[in-house]
């Protein structure tokens, strides 16, 4: 088994910026967190792992799933540790992830648990002495084929409308959303692997659960409303199933190679947009330098008479725009 391994995280890491990739698994640094970070972390251990629990319980009945993921929540679930502005809104958290566990497993997770192949599994696959890997929260049989489904809090950042040449655009600099490439990335990698595991006969698909979306309270009641959310990308990826695929070899090439200077990707993007979001700013060279220079370009508007209002407006991340 080849020595090179490159994961579907590594790759997401290296098209927001290389040197974020590199803090996150070449030489580590730790960010500065903030209380909604530990939230965020909370919800997706506790979803994750509590309905993985109700779906390998051996019953027949959807009640006791939901039951057995209560009980693995209780163990998982401790709001004391992070540092909530009021009770009100802890106990708000804690009310809304038992509701999705719940609303999930009592329904299409019920029937899900009865297609169970495998739980919190790799699946991957070797092209080219490079070993591709992608971690997904559960594998289900259908009737001709097999689903990979990675569940998340919400699907923010996941593709949402596609057209032929996003991937193409993006590789040659046209458009920078790294975050919605990203979820083709793990897309294409789910697949392959279970192409790799089960044949190529099967229908392999891959698809995001979103068990949080467009939650809220229900107005002069105890009761939270939202809607379980799920995305499909099979079709997606099947549409520019060459282009990701070309371009997860090259990066996983650039990741081995140690190309890890965000100057010789989408620079301005990666400043304009990554930037923006990334927790290793204080640690960044590159960004570092990119706002002395953004300084320096300001001074020198200044100093050749233009006024604030004639300097180009910033736009908005990419992304965002979508």
């Amino acid at each position: 088994m080849t020595e090179n391994v490159v994961t579907a995280d590594k790759i997401t890491a290296h098209l927001q910026c290389p040197r974020q990739y590199e803090f996150e698994h070449e030489r580590p640094v730790s960010p500065p967190r903030t209380s909604d970070d530990s939230i965020a972390d909370l919800r997706l251990k506790t979803l994750r792992q509590s309905i993985i629990t109700g779906l390998r319980k051996e019953v027949k009945s959807s009640d006791d799933r939901v039951s057995a993921a209560f009980d693995r929540f209780d163990q998982l679930w401790q709001p004391s540790q992070i540092p909530y502005l009021t009770d009100e809104q802890a106990w708000y958290d804690e009310a809304v992830v038992k509701r999705a566990i719940e609303q999930y497993l009592s329904n299409f997770g019920h029937e899900h648990a009865e297609n169970l192949i495998a739980t919190d599994t790799m699946l991957g696959y070797e092209r080219d002495d490079i070993r591709y890997e992608t971690t997904v929260d559960a594998v289900l049989k259908q009737e001709n084929g097999y689903l990979a489904v990675r569940y998340v809090p919400n699907l923010n950042g996941v593709v949402k409308s596609w057209s032929d040449d996003n991937v193409q655009d993006f590789r040659e600099g046209r458009e920078f959303y790294p975050s919605q490439i990203g979820t083709l990335v793990r897309t294409s990698i789910a697949i392959r692997g279970l192409m790799n595991e089960h044949g190529l006969d099967p229908n392999c698909e891959f698809a995001y659960i979103s068990l949080l979306d467009d939650s809220e309270p229900v107005y002069g009641s105890d009761e939270i409303y939202f809607e379980v959310g799920y995305r499909n990308l099979t079709v997606d990826y099947l549409d520019e199933r060459k282009e990701v695929n070309d371009l997860v070899a090259d990066r996983a090439r650039a990741i081995l190679d140690g190309e890890t200077d965000p100057k010789a990707w989408q620079f301005s993007e990666i400043t304009d947009n990554s930037c923006s979001y990334c927790a290793y700013q204080n640690a960044c060279p590159e960004y570092l330098e990119s706002e002395l220079a953004f300084t320096d370009r300001s001074q020198s508007g200044s100093e050749s008479n233009e006024s604030p209002d004639q300097l180009p407006a910033r736009q908005l991340p990419a992304e965002e725009n979508r």
